[in-house]
């Protein structure tokens, strides 16, 4: 592992990049310092560029916020989510499902606009399709109800969204669809994730790399247990941005300098290993 102060020593390593979007591009709300001038520099060097996010959402939604926030439409040109995975699978029509029960804000109700389903109680739904909380404050317990109401149909569960927390700059913490999924796995639930570390998500980013042998792809994220382990199952090199949602264990409050100990120790816990750490995305 390769302790990096920014990108460039190994921006020319690679021709294609998977960036992760909350923690490494926004926080939700702003981009994060020195982010749209790594971007330029990425494609003036003619770098292929796919924002890899778990966002709940249909690819082309994300993409909207992307240039809401700044990012040029000449960069912001190919992204895939969690949410277009789950989409892609389910317009498949596999399962015979005609129904579901809705988990999630209504900002994200739309997932499956155009696709043959229909909103229904538990006890009316063929799964439960899981796309995370209503608001930053709610408690799982919320949601208790209705996933009650589903196990006892034992009805399965699509998750489009594996977090299980995002963070933003100010260090608030964000409640995210894993930990309902979790929540319905410790019933006896039966779930199926779409999204990193999965790998319905990375199969859709090769096809658009067509061309570009795997190791000549890097992916960029600060979560070990979905963007690093993802990489690693898929066979890509990874960069573990030490800023974003492990900060706090990265980084000990009277030290400031990245403790290697317990990066070594969150590696281990989430069996997954970086080929490099950078601060952030910077040059």
């Amino acid at each position: 592992m390769h302790h990096l102060s920014g990108l460039t020593p190994i921006l020319d390593h690679y021709d294609a990049y998977l960036l992760d979007l909350w923690g490494v591009i926004h926080d939700g709300n702003a981009l994060y310092p020195g982010v749209q001038d790594t971007l330029a520099k990425m494609h003036a060097r003619g770098k292929r560029i796919i924002f890899l996010s778990n966002a709940p959402r249909r690819a082309e939604k994300a993409r909207v916020r992307l240039l809401e926030l700044g990012i040029p439409a000449a960069i912001a040109r190919e992204v895939v989510t969690s949410g277009e995975a789950a989409y892609l699978q389910l317009a498949k029509r596999e399962e015979g499902w005609t129904r579901y029960a809705f988990c999630g804000p209504e900002r994200d109700r739309d997932l499956l606009q155009g696709l043959p389903y229909d909103a229904a109680p538990p006890e009316e739904a063929d799964f439960v399709l899981n796309v995370g909380f209503t608001d930053d404050n709610e408690p799982v317990s919320y949601w208790m109800p209705l996933l009650e109401a589903a196990y006892a149909r034992r009805l399965p569960m699509i998750c489009a969204n594996p977090d299980r927390i995002v963070v933003r700059l100010s260090g608030e913490v964000l409640p995210c669809a894993g930990q309902l999924a979790d929540a319905y796995e410790a019933m006896g639930g039966e779930v199926r994730y779409f999204g990193k570390p999965y790998g319905e998500v990375y199969a859709l980013c090769c096809e658009r790399l067509t061309g570009v042998p795997k190791e000549r792809i890097l992916a960029v994220g600060d979560s070990l247990e979905t963007d690093i382990l993802g990489a690693n199952r898929a066979g890509i090199a990874s960069a573990l941005i030490t800023g974003g949602i492990l900060k706090p264990q990265l980084f000990p409050a009277v030290d400031e300098k990245l403790s290697e100990t317990a990066l070594a120790q969150l590696c281990t816990e989430h069996d997954a290993m970086p080929d490099y750490t950078l601060p952030a995305l910077v040059r």
